[in-house]
């Protein structure tokens, strides 16, 4: 039987450890027979950029890839906790960027998905926020600090 998998908002952290298991569990037990995996952005509580090359992050990144290998194509949306998920990751993980929001074609039906915060129309502190961060020139500004400095802000954050 033909099925795909769609998650969310795990905000994965080392400091949650079951969540990390549950989805280790899942990756390893259920996405395996799937057709297609999609990830709908807030994988992460944090993704402070590409080259943190945490631990933590490269467990998590071998998850995804020992699923991909597998066979599982593993699709990857941009949430507001991870937007800075590049392309560095995205090879790394074997995982394909989508764009938020996009159409896809599911068993001949067209499909729309989104992370969903875009619809928070009356969250207007949310929406000026988005506005903010969302703009390309102020990521690479974020990116070009220092690793140690981002980590402290994502901490507070």
């Amino acid at each position: 039987m033909a099925h795909t998998l769609f998650i969310s908002d795990l905000h994965l952290q080392e400091d949650e450890p079951q969540i990390t298991q549950a989805f280790s569990d899942f990756m390893t037990n259920r996405a395996p027979q799937a057709d297609a995996l999609y990830i709908l952005g807030d994988f992460f509580e944090a993704w402070i950029g590409d080259d943190d090359h945490s631990e933590f992050n490269q467990r998590i990144i071998g998850i995804l890839q020992q699923c991909a290998a597998a066979g599982t194509p593993i699709y990857f949306m941009r949430g507001n906790r991870d937007l800075l998920i590049g392309k560095r990751f995205a090879a790394a993980a074997q995982v394909s960027l989508l764009s938020d929001p996009c159409v896809v074609n599911l068993y001949g039906k067209p499909i729309l998905l989104t992370h969903g915060d875009i619809l928070c129309t009356l969250d207007k502190r949310h929406q000026a926020y988005r506005k903010k961060v969302t703009r390309p020139w102020l990521q690479k500004l974020f990116l070009c600090t220092p690793l140690r400095w981002r980590r402290k802000l994502a901490t507070r954050m």
